[in-house]
């Protein structure tokens, strides 16, 4: 009865422990959790730097223009057989547009004093006058101009077209804008038709001065 009991249990254990092994192998696996990713939001370029002037050159364009200068020169004028002679000293203006590096226009008033010889053709006294010109300026040191106006000589007074030559021997130009300044070294040369039985007073000056251009 013993080994009976003994037996059947020894069996029972088989089974059960074959019954659990195959279990274990026929189990599904768990599926794998799928990776996490964080979510991303729309990519956004950062903005391009603005490209740099070329060089780091300024930017040509419309400014204003201004200049100043002292002159001294000589005339002489004449009527039939009488001549007279004459030493002059004055001051200049320019004020206009500088149109760009290379042309500016301006109106250029003028106020001086001649002293003459003796003479019944002109006394010694002042001269006013004004002209409109433009200059053309090349390589930002050598310019060029010519304008008409008209200037009085004490009394008598005519049409005066003038014609302007020079340089910038010290100049010196900004970095933020276009702008150049310096000191201007020229000459000019003033036609004025009197009228009234006078010659065409011919006379150049010689200017030293400023330039803001």
């Amino acid at each position: 009865m013993n080994r009976f009991v003994v037996e059947s249990l020894s069996i029972a254990v088989v089974l059960t422990g074959s019954a659990l092994a195959q279990a274990q192998e026929t189990k599904p696996a768990e599926p794998a959790a799928p990776p996490t990713t964080e979510a991303a939001g729309p990519v956004v370029a950062a903005p391009a730097p603005p490209p740099a002037a070329a060089g780091g050159a300024v930017t040509d364009g419309v400014r204003f223009r201004f200049g100043v200068d002292g002159g001294i020169g000589f005339f002489t004028v004449s009527s039939g057989s009488q001549s007279l002679s004459a030493m002059y000293y004055g001051v200049d203006l320019r004020f206009g547009a500088q149109i760009n590096h290379l042309v500016g226009v301006y109106a250029q008033p003028v106020l001086g004093y001649y002293s003459a010889d003796a003479g019944n053709l002109l006394a010694s006294g002042g001269l006013v006058g004004t002209t409109v010109g433009a200059d053309f300026t090349f390589i930002d040191r050598l310019f060029v101009g010519a304008g008409v106006g008209y200037t009085v000589y004490n009394s008598p007074g005519g049409f005066t077209p003038i014609l302007r030559l020079g340089g910038y021997p010290l100049m010196s130009k900004s970095d933020v804008k276009a702008r150049r300044k310096g000191l201007m070294v020229g000459a000019d040369l003033r036609f004025t038709f009197l009228g009234e039985g006078l010659n065409t007073i011919v006379m150049p000056t010689f200017n030293i001065g400023y330039e803001a251009f």
